[in-house]
């Protein structure tokens, strides 16, 4: 059974195409940092014992001291991997038949939620760097709009290259039910040698009638 994903405030009709978080990697090197960083502790107990007495005597102060110390060390630690983790993974970038929607967690009481009509697309460029982007293929899409958020840029995401394609397509989509000339008037702007010239029908000068004193033509009875 293929479930749909969906998000808050959809629109009718709306469909998720793409739903995409950062690559698998990106958590690993997290993973990574934060159980080195818990070595640290380790590698300090096992070296103060070596070098000194002071775990000999469980009720003396410097053991105390040397407990406390770890602790707040562990509870700074697990604080800091928490916000990591969760700003790995309530980062997302949404993209449906008819939006992009760019969710970013900044802090732990901090998000950001931006969005733009998939109409307002102008440009879609991606990127693979490094050699690590190249063995895991994740790497950068940046999308630029004509609206007031001009690019949304999607990092460290898996396969940059067919996310693309994905957002060209929808936007070929798009372009074929809506025609391109109402597109462009939807966005403010018309494109270039799209739009006929227009021409401004003018009305001949009304002729000022002779003065009355004026001498007939010759010929005149």
């Amino acid at each position: 059974m293929n479930i749909q994903p969906t998000f808050p405030n959809m629109l009718p009709g709306e469909r998720v195409v793409l739903m995409l978080h950062r690559h698998g990697f990106v958590a690993f090197r997290i993973a990574l940092v934060y159980l080195l960083l818990a070595l640290v502790p380790v590698a300090a107990w096992v070296l103060v014992g070596l070098r000194t007495d002071i775990f000999v005597d469980a009720t003396g102060a410097g053991y105390a001291l040397v407990t406390l110390l770890l602790a707040a060390y562990a509870l700074v630690w697990g604080l800091l991997f928490f916000v990591s983790w969760l700003n790995y993974y309530l980062d997302v970038w949404v993209i449906t038949n008819e939006r992009i929607i760019n969710i970013t967690q900044q802090r732990l009481f901090h998000r950001i939620v931006s969005e733009q009509k998939l109409y307002r697309v102008q440009d879609v460029t991606w990127q693979i760097e490094g050699v690590l982007g190249n063995i895991f293929k994740f790497g950068n899409v940046t999308i630029q709009t004509a609206g007031e958020q001009g690019k949304f840029t999607f990092e460290h995401i898996p396969d940059p290259e067919a996310v693309a394609k994905s957002v060209m397509h929808l936007l070929e989509q798009i372009e074929n039910q809506m025609g391109a000339n109402t597109m462009a008037r939807m966005d403010g702007e018309l494109l270039e040698g799209s739009a006929a010239p227009k021409t401004r029908a003018t009305s001949p000068e009304p002729r000022s009638a002779p003065p009355a004193d004026a001498a007939p033509p010759s010929g005149a009875p």
